[in-house]
């Protein structure tokens, strides 16, 4: 059995929209003190996307499918008759977490749809939390959860008006001429 309950009890509640009590870094080192090998791979896996044969891995990836099918038909949909949609393959349905992807696809305001959505992932996190060992779901699940609040936290009007320049500029053949 892995020592993840220390972990937990050390760390802080989070809440969407919350400024991270700590770094994504910082939350991976103290997993790297207690948690075994194999549970470090599927945490690294969980964060980075990449496969695993972890069960609350596979579910959380399933699901994050299933989301990109749901928001996928829609904008197929809206796009009009001519555009043809692919689904990606995955295990199981979950009926809520479509319910709650399809409403925030509805939004017309894309900070409010993306806000939804994330908060969608943030339930699904938890949800999905007694998929594994209770202990270490709730691990995994507070590490989806940080790596949310750490992207709300980078999100301000000095990071989007970067982004906008950078795209400018990336599309003017005269920048960076001397």
């Amino acid at each position: 059995m892995s020592n993840a309950v220390y972990i937990l009890s050390s760390l802080p509640m989070l809440q969407f929209g919350d400024v991270p009590p700590l770094s994504l870094a910082e939350f991976r080192s103290r997993c790297g003190s207690v948690l075994s090998e194999e549970e470090l791979q599927a945490l690294d896996a969980l964060l980075s996307g990449e496969e695993s044969d972890n069960p609350y891995v596979q579910a959380y990836q399933s699901r994050d499918n299933q989301m990109k099918n749901v928001s996928g038909k829609l904008r197929a949909q809206a796009w009009g008759p001519d555009v043809r949609f692919t689904e990606k393959p995955y295990v199981g349905y979950d009926v809520t977490f479509a319910k709650m992807v399809a409403d925030a696809f509805n939004k017309a305001d894309p900070l409010e749809k993306e806000q939804d959505i994330d908060k969608a992932r943030f339930w699904l996190a938890d949800s999905l939390a007694s998929v594994d060992d209770a202990t270490m779901g709730s691990v995994f699940a507070y590490a989806i959860k940080l790596q949310i609040c750490e992207r709300w936290a980078r999100l301000n009007n000095e990071a989007g008006d970067a982004a906008v320049i950078n795209v400018i500029n990336a599309n003017d053949p005269a920048f960076g001429q001397v």
